[in-house]
């Protein structure tokens, strides 16, 4: 594939947790591929002039392609944000090669249990990988990864429904953690999240692969908790960063 932006259509677009948006996408039939786990600039014009480009963890599988997905909280009001809102089936956009290294382990090291972490948008880059090869992660690490998913609220977690499916399956083991009730007087945010991982670690141990993505501040926050309070190997720990998102 030529490193240049491909003319793509929107096919479809759903609400898929409280003021978050999901598009779906139809690639012109021109080569593309991707691993789950990475990420491409989204753009509302070739080359993606200033504010007109958004890089987006791709939320789809590989294997739905030629169709992609991309979901983006769409409260911030910017430029980017209005016009997906806004745009109808049909409309194109421009999407780069795919990149980066947010990966899942291959080999020897798929023996180890694995945990997802996910902080609101954050999941995107989790429901790619267990779109694309949630049944076979299951099999062959020692049982399903577990997904914590990190959000205020019930209403604001992406892709609910698919986290509790993904639960009754055992395609991954879901714990919710959701925070509304540290702003009113309960149990502090991160004691609740310090709950959370002590029970999760007590389950997969020490040697578990974890990754972890989110809005910067959270993924700073939890990776002082993992390392700092719980003692969690650093070289274990893979981050992905999602900038302007919360």
């Amino acid at each position: 594939m030529e490193n240049s932006d491909l003319p793509i259509r929107l096919i479809r677009q759903e609400t898929v947790a409280q003021k978050t948006l999901a598009a779906t996408f139809e690639l012109p039939g021109l080569p593309y591929a991707f691993a789950p786990g990475q990420a491409a600039v989204l753009s509302l014009s070739e080359g993606g002039a200033p504010g007109e480009g958004r890089t987006l963890s791709l939320a789809s599988a590989p294997a739905e392609l030629p169709l992609v997905t991309f979901a983006t909280r769409t409260a911030s009001g910017s430029r980017f944000k209005e016009a997906i809102s806004r745009a109808r089936p049909g409309d194109e956009f421009f999407l780069s090669p795919p990149f980066g290294e947010f990966l899942l382990p291959s080999g020897e090291e798929l023996v180890f249990p694995l945990i997802f972490l996910a902080g609101g948008i954050g999941i995107t880059p989790f429901r790619s990988m267990l779109r694309e090869c949630g049944r076979t992660l299951a099999e062959k690490s020692s049982g399903p990864p577990v997904l914590l998913t990190l959000n205020r609220t019930a209403e604001e977690t992406p892709y609910r429904e698919e986290c509790r499916q993904w639960n009754e399956l055992g395609v991954a083991r879901w714990v919710a953690v959701e925070t509304r009730s540290a702003k009113s007087g309960g149990t502090p945010r991160d004691e609740l999240v310090r709950r959370a991982l002590e029970e999760i670690l007590e389950g997969t141990g020490m040697e578990a692969r974890l990754y972890l993505a989110g809005p910067p501040a959270m993924v700073d926050s939890l990776s002082e908790i993992l390392t700092a309070a719980f003692g969690f190997p650093r070289e274990r720990l893979t981050v992905d960063l999602f900038f302007g998102y919360a």
